[in-house]
């Protein structure tokens, strides 16, 4: 018997607009869940090569590193490059549809309001962010 998966959190229409249980559910094709999964089995099948290769103590390293860059970013409503990831991970070398389409930069959109956004990350209101002028 299939049934409907349970809602742990409430729905935030406000910040993901309305939502309907048919987005909820699951992947739309195969090929989605392949190219959703792909990169970390590509990091873990590299973490694996090292730890053969290496021992286990340069992946433990790398790992470490990966999350003490992964934490380094801007103030909200400043995009922060992450070079420092990028590099580590080996994304320096990849061209991507990323890279040139759909960049923050080049949005149309109404930019987010910084006084609220700063408010959110350190929890001084309680209403979500709302759109700035």
């Amino acid at each position: 018997m299939t049934s409907l998966p349970m809602l742990s959190v409430p729905h935030d229409s406000f910040r993901h607009g309305l939502g309907t249980l048919k987005d909820d559910i699951g992947n739309t094709h195969v090929v989605e869940a392949i190219q959703r999964n792909h990169p970390q089995q590509q990091e873990q099948l590299r973490s694996e090569m090292m730890r053969n290769v290496y021992g286990s103590a340069l992946p433990a390293r790398m790992a470490l590193e990966k999350q003490i860059l992964g934490r380094v970013q801007r103030l909200p409503g400043i995009e922060s490059s992450r070079l420092g990831l990028d590099s580590l991970s080996g994304k320096l070398d990849e061209f991507e549809f990323d890279c040139y389409l759909n960049r923050p930069n080049d949005r149309e959109d109404i930019p987010t309001d910084m006084h609220s956004l700063m408010e959110a990350q350190l929890k001084l209101q309680t209403k979500p962010a709302s759109r700035g002028i």
